[in-house]
């Protein structure tokens, strides 16, 4: 993970994916030729926007999408949404678990609100939060 991307989890109410999740996915980001095992596949780029699919034999997969707030991306976003309704998925940010709303406006809230935005926004008082703050020790950023 870059400090600039805004990580969530995609929780399957299924506990699978369709079998043309593929297609779906690649309607949103170009599909990676490359991933650094073969037990995830990745559309996107590794330092930008992002989905990645876990799979391991014998289990559910993960999703794991990463948002490069470097570069705001409404129409991603838009179309990432509409893709979770029709998984009939929900979404947990991954700094903390919080569930966040499918629809465009609370998503944004939750991208603007997101360590990475911060960190995007002003590097400097990012770094000084986390010298006064370290992640882990009080649970905050």
């Amino acid at each position: 993970m870059a400090t600039w991307q805004a990580d969530f989890n995609v929780v399957l109410s299924s506990g699978d994916l369709p079998p043309d999740y593929r297609t779906s996915l690649e309607a949103l980001l170009p599909r990676a030729t490359k991933t650094w095992t073969s037990e995830v596949e990745m559309w996107g780029v590794e330092d930008g926007d992002r989905i990645d699919v876990f799979t391991e034999p014998g289990s559910k997969p993960e999703v794991l999408v990463r948002f490069d707030m470097r570069r705001w991306n409404p129409g991603l976003y838009e179309g990432f949404l509409a893709l979770l309704s029709r998984l009939d998925a929900r979404l947990e940010r991954a700094e903390d678990g919080e569930d966040v709303q499918l629809s465009l406006a609370p998503f944004m809230t939750a991208l603007r609100e997101s360590r990475a935005a911060s960190f995007v926004r002003d590097p400097e008082a990012y770094f000084e939060e986390l010298r006064r703050h370290p992640i882990g020790e009080d649970g905050g950023p």
